[in-house]
């Protein structure tokens, strides 16, 4: 886990970060992070009268040196005491999406963490805005989650995307001493199979055929070509399993697995390379962010998006 130099932590001021404190502490010991940056935002109270804000002062968010204490405190709370990475504090005031993406390009992070609730949450919220923007993957903890992992899960519909989330989730496994990864392809059987005349199971059965022959391709890399042979991708001794399930919707397929193998870390490419692709890795990423019950790690290369984030910087 390599990759992790630089961890991100969007904080609440209240015990709800928990969960997120929890798992940036063990990620940043399964990747021997070197700094991990503890970020809140506190929202403009130019809005909101002076008279309000003393008859509600709960309305008031800590911020400067009162903000900073009370973010050490529950660092120090939830941290592994052992740690050997590097920890800062920021706190901000205006926009959360802005001041976090403003620090995660200013500090070359990672790895964005942030909790996320329980419950079902509406399109737009701010982790889906964050995964969309941030020139990073994304790591969003449930509120009350354990810090640990066990279970992965990697859906694939085999694009490139799909491929980082499986080198992701690889890395993860290896580190955290993990044998096994389920890997899950959604296929579905087109309106017009009836024109080949073809029933619907001897078609599902072609898209299942075809479903394998693709995740065999998909196990291979050409970073490691050697003339014209592709060697197999190295994943480190560990066994991937693979799960084909005739669903039209990816989003349930996922939820159905989740739920059956006792799933606690899902991966998921951000972003498909292709309209094909943006089916499963657009708006079924979005639909697992908002309704997911366990930790989601939406992987992005680094630096994806760092021209938009630039210019809206300049607005």
């Amino acid at each position: 886990m390599y990759r992790y130099k630089h961890l991100l932590v969007a904080l609440s001021l209240n015990d709800q970060g928990e969960s997120s404190i929890r798992y940036a502490g063990l990620i940043s010991q399964l990747a021997k992070s070197e700094k991990v940056t503890f970020v809140h935002v506190v929202s403009s109270l130019g809005d909101i009268p002076k008279e309000l804000q003393s008859e509600f002062p709960d309305i008031v968010q800590p911020s400067g040196e009162r903000g900073k204490k009370r973010m050490e405190e529950l660092v120090t709370k939830y941290f592994p005491s052992d740690h050997k990475t590097t920890i800062d504090y920021k706190i901000l005031e205006g926009s959360p999406l802005i001041e976090v993406l403003r620090i995660a390009k200013e500090n070359d992070t990672d790895l964005v963490i942030m909790s996320k609730r329980v419950e079902p949450t509406d399109a737009g919220s701010l982790p889906e805005k964050m995964i969309r923007r941030v020139p990073c993957s994304v790591l969003l903890v449930p509120e009350g989650y354990k810090a640990s992992f066990s279970n992965i899960l990697v859906p694939t519909d085999f694009s490139e995307n799909s491929t980082d989330a499986m080198d992701v989730a690889v890395a993860y496994a290896s580190a955290k001493g993990i044998d096994e990864i389920h890997c899950l392809h959604a296929y579905n059987v087109p309106i017009g199979y009836y024109k080949t005349g073809k029933s619907f199971e001897q078609f599902a059965e072609i898209m299942k055929g075809h479903a394998e022959k693709n995740y065999k391709n998909f196990l291979q890399t050409e970073v490691c070509q050697i003339g014209s042979v592709c060697q197999i991708k190295d994943l480190k001794g560990i066994t991937v399993t693979p799960i084909f399930m005739l669903e039209k919707k990816p989003a349930k397929a996922i939820e159905e697995v989740i739920k059956d193998h006792d799933i606690d870390l899902l991966i998921i490419g951000a972003r498909g390379r292709h309209a094909g692709a943006g089916v499963l890795l657009g708006s079924v990423t979005e639909h697992q962010i908002r309704t997911t019950t366990v930790p989601i790690l939406a992987v992005k290369k680094k630096g994806t998006g760092m021209n938009l984030l630039d210019a809206i910087f300049k607005l």
